[in-house]
């Protein structure tokens, strides 16, 4: 992925986590670099029986959501003194301040998917959207929230694997996140007389020629919908009312059309067909070609040329 604005943001961060937490399991996935939903992830594990006491102080601005990926236990520090055991459940989350000191006691194994949020991230949201500016996110320790929780789950591969992600797919799961922790966490109230249309001809022709001709291209939402001159999230709910697919999902069956084009044209390498297609290797694009098909490339050009 492409580096963010706030890049170094997030490399401060990674490395506040890895003081009080260990070093990340995946390393760090951050949202491509003109997304403007500056989402970074950071996953962290422990097998330890005990882990013991977490002491974070203070430091620069925004939010981490904290996404429990199983299980775990712990006891709150107040004052100095520990509270008693808190269990909190798979998919529940909790929210942090980073303008404040923290501190736990990790009484065991633990799965962490951080997210790290942005107050731009949040400001961008409230102005596309029409709404008041979100300026705290506010969530008890143990919350099960199953939108944010599976949001974070669908990032979870590209986050092992960031050469393999698609900025489009990760750019709208960023931004459907964003959204919704302002909606739920920091009262963010979204007109309803925003409602949402089609796309003009124009903006249509406009969106597709662009994803056409992205193949390899770290191209973000952000960009898209500025050449139909939307926001983003009008951009991506008009886009798919008018072709029954999100950009990101409309994006990838081009490229698997493309991708049978070049199959049943000649005896290209299916190598160099998956490069052309902006697949990171050969074995990407199996993966890909058939989780959406069915059956492996070179099955399918088999069966083609029956």
């Amino acid at each position: 992925m492409g580096q963010s604005s706030s890049s170094g943001d997030a490399a401060r961060i990674g490395r506040y986590l890895a003081r009080y937490y260990g070093p990340d399991d995946h390393g760090l996935l951050s949202t491509s670099a003109t997304a403007k939903s500056e989402l970074s992830l950071f996953r962290k594990r422990s097998n330890a029986p005990v882990f013991g006491h977490v002491q974070a102080p203070a430091t620069e601005g925004g939010f981490l959501v904290i996404v429990a990926l199983s299980g775990y236990q712990e006891r709150l520090s107040e004052r100095g003194r520990l509270s008693d055991p808190l269990f909190h459940a798979a998919d529940t989350l909790r929210v942090r301040d980073l303008a404040r000191d923290f501190a736990t006691y990790l009484c065991g194994p633990f799965d962490f998917l951080f997210l790290y949020v942005t107050q731009q991230a949040l400001d961008a949201v409230a102005e596309e959207t029409g709404a008041r500016r979100v300026d705290c996110l506010r969530c008890t320790p143990g919350t099960a929230d199953p939108v944010a929780t599976s949001l974070a789950r669908a990032l979870l591969p590209a986050l092992t694997q960031p050469e393999l992600a698609q900025p489009l797919f990760v750019d709208q799961v960023a931004l459907a996140l964003n959204t919704h922790l302002a909606q739920s966490y920091g009262g963010l109230h979204i007109p309803s007389a925003r409602g949402c249309g089609r796309l003009s001809r124009r903006q249509e022709e406009r969106a597709k020629e662009i994803l056409q001709v992205s193949a390899g291209v770290d191209l973000s939402i952000a960009e898209v919908a500025a050449e139909c001159g939307l926001s983003r999230s009008y951009f991506i709910k008009a886009f798919k009312e008018t072709t029954g697919k999100t950009p990101h999902k409309w994006h990838l069956n081009h490229r698997i059309e493309r991708v049978k084009e070049l199959l049943a044209g000649d005896d290209m390498p299916i190598a160099e067909i998956a490069v052309i297609c902006g697949f990171a290797d050969q074995s990407h694009l199996t993966r890909v070609f058939t989780s959406t098909i069915g059956m492996p490339p070179g099955a399918w050009r088999r069966e083609y040329r029956a």
